[in-house]
């Protein structure tokens, strides 16, 4: 049994100390002669915003489950915090992790919200003296303090949303997967999602946030793209640097933030324009 828990914490000497997610070689398969993904390596970075982007079908949602150990690979090593995940130790590696889906309705478990997040709670054996006063506090993070005893199925689909992040904030994450987490949202919903995450980061600049994401337009303000086709990894970069493959991007069937092809638009009219970040562009077109 001592051995068993010792093979659970030791750290790969070979990955950075300030790396949060590292895969090596990684690949899945539902069927083998049809990959999902194909031989991926990355490293995401403690505190990095990171988004991964691709066409339907391209991996991104197995990604995601890959990183919270929902799947296990069929090739390749995985890494949490430098520790290989394995059999023994992916539970231990899981509550450092977070995920918050597309549909929330998939991950409701109490019949009110309350009991929603204390679930959550109480999987990690908190005090009972001390919850109620997390879950006032992660509710108030989403801007949901009215709606503690509400039932979920109440909610808009913003209101569910934005029930499953706070649930998943009371859990103090290290690491936190947003998987399409804004898709059945209308714009108005899509934004005060996008804030509260922004708010969290600010809070917790530790905190590694992994968006993924087919709304580009989310994507403009992460640290780095990871861009998935076809179950490959084909770039990783600054948003700036990969939206400026827009021939590529294209041939891959992604298309470009407005940002940029307003950018390019400008461009082509002759103004001379080269995009920073969304404040600075609107700071050049104001002069």
């Amino acid at each position: 049994m001592k051995k068993d828990k010792e093979l659970t914490f030791i750290r790969d000497k070979d990955i950075s100390l300030d790396s949060a997610v590292t895969f090596k070689n990684v690949s899945f398969f539902y069927e083998k002669e049809r990959p999902c993904l194909k031989n991926i390596s990355f490293d995401i970075k403690r505190g990095e915003f990171i988004s991964i982007i691709g066409h339907n079908g391209s991996g991104k949602s197995t990604l995601s489950k890959l990183i919270d150990g929902i799947l296990a690979q069929n090739e390749g090593d995985i890494y949490i915090f430098g520790v290989k995940m394995q059999d023994n130790n992916a539970i231990q590696l899981r509550k450092d992790i977070a995920l918050v889906f597309q549909n929330p309705d998939s991950q409701f478990i109490g019949a009110t919200c309350r009991d929603d997040i204390a679930f959550g709670l109480e999987n990690m054996q908190v005090k009972q003296e001390d919850m109620e006063e997390i879950i006032d506090d992660c509710l108030r993070k989403v801007g949901m303090e009215e709606y503690k005893d509400a039932e979920p199925a109440n909610l808009s689909g913003g209101q569910k949303q934005r029930i499953a992040i706070a649930s998943a904030l009371a859990r103090k994450p290290k690491i936190l997967i947003l998987d399409e987490a804004s898709a059945m949202l209308d714009p108005k919903g899509k934004k005060e999602i996008e804030d509260i995450i922004f708010e969290r980061k600010k809070e917790d600049k530790d905190l590694t946030i992994i968006n993924i994401t087919h709304e580009i337009d989310e994507t403009i303000n992460s640290d780095r793209v990871l861009v998935l086709s076809k179950g490959n990894l084909v770039m990783s970069d600054t948003p700036n640097k990969v939206f400026s493959n827009d021939e590529f991007l294209t041939s891959i069937h992604l298309s470009l933030p407005f940002d940029h092809l307003l950018v390019k638009e400008l461009n082509k009219l002759g103004y001379e324009i080269e995009y920073d970040d969304h404040e600075g562009l609107i700071e050049k077109i104001c002069r």
